[in-house]
């Protein structure tokens, strides 16, 4: 993103978040370290002025971890920027999907920035954060990938089972159903484990595994209306060239977009979003699960433009429900329903 574009961009964040205590930017859909500079003059520039109106602004940067190097990690910390690395378990499973283009493995390289910046933000008392994200795909299994976790001394991590995309072409598009599959039943498993292993202690100190899992459980065991995701609302993305987008699912889409960073947010482009995810979202209306799922990803297939049900996406997040359900009771109650991974 050039100057003349985050500019302009500041601008309109600024603009929109007019009266608001804190805002948060997320650089992502691309590897931020390659352009480095650019995006630490862009964040000083948006913080400075953000200062003179109140508003905090918090950062974090979504890395696969293998160009960032130790000066850049020390400027993360001094801006304290929290950082995400993408790594997908062990070495095998990681490198399935996220080789050198010379064919290379990128493991090692990227396990090594993760654990700099880990040390690094050991003792920061200001918020700053280094956490991890997994896909599960190939040969993995949810297990291995939790398994390599506990050895590495991390208690919870983000995790997910890959999805068909544009960037995977066909292949994970054949072979997704079984890799769900797969998936759910090493959730469950260790779902329920986690829930017998918790009875009598407060989960949120000593959960341990997918937070996915934690999160649903928050909701059942604080319940609040239903709200589906933020796009249009509290999130808007920008790509590098300018175009504004209601999340950051549907950059490179430009017919997605809701706007550009010279003429702002077009109110005829977010509201025809909005009331399409309203349409959309009707079909929803009839779901038990909706308030774990949150009404489906608006991006999940931005090739088609908004479809909520991307293939397999309501019976994936149907039985995703069910395990956080059924593990919750278990932890809560001790009763097992169903039987299952419970029993």
């Amino acid at each position: 993103m050039e100057p003349d574009v985050w500019l302009l961009l500041t601008e309109i964040m600024l603009r929109m978040s007019n009266g608001v205590p804190r805002i948060r930017i997320e650089f992502g859909t691309g590897e931020t370290f390659l352009h480095f500079e650019p995006a630490m003059r862009f964040l000083d520039h948006v913080r400075t002025l953000a200062a003179a109106k109140g508003i905090e602004v918090e950062a974090l940067i979504v890395t696969n971890g293998t160009v960032c190097t130790a000066d850049q990690l020390r400027t993360c910390l001094q801006k304290k920027i929290s950082l995400c690395f993408s790594i997908d378990g062990p070495a095998a499973e990681h490198d399935f999907f996220r080789k050198f283009p010379d064919g290379g493995s990128s493991h090692g390289v990227t396990l090594k920035n993760w654990r700099r910046y880990r040390e690094m933000v050991a003792g920061a008392r200001d918020g700053t954060r280094c956490t991890v994200t997994s896909v599960v795909a190939g040969c993995a299994r949810l297990m291995d990938v939790a398994r390599f976790w506990r050895e590495q001394g991390v208690e919870r991590f983000r995790v997910a089972p890959v999805e068909p995309s544009r960037h995977l072409g066909s292949l994970a598009s054949r072979a997704s159903d079984v890799w769900r599959a797969q998936y759910l039943t090493d959730l469950e498993t260790l779902a329920f484990a986690e829930a017998k292993r918790l009875r009598g202690s407060d989960p949120e100190r000593e959960f341990r595994g997918p937070l996915d899992i934690l999160d649903a459980w928050r909701q059942l065991n604080a319940p609040s209306s239903y709200r589906p995701c933020n796009a249009g609302h509290s999130t808007i993305a920008a790509g590098a060239d300018g175009i504004l987008y209601p999340c950051q699912g549907f950059v490179g889409f430009p017919e997605l977009g809701i706007g550009d960073v010279s003429s702002g947010v077009r109110r005829d482009k977010i509201e025809a979003f909005r009331l399409e995810r309203m349409r959309l979202g009707r079909a929803c209306n009839g779901c038990w699960a909706r308030f774990l799922c949150g009404g489906g990803c608006s991006a999940g297939d931005p090739k088609s433009g908004m479809v909520l049900d991307k293939p397999g996406g309501c019976e994936f997040s149907r039985a995703h429900a069910e395990i956080a359900i059924g593990s919750f009771q278990c932890w809560r109650d001790g009763a097992v329903p169903g039987g299952g991974a419970g029993k």
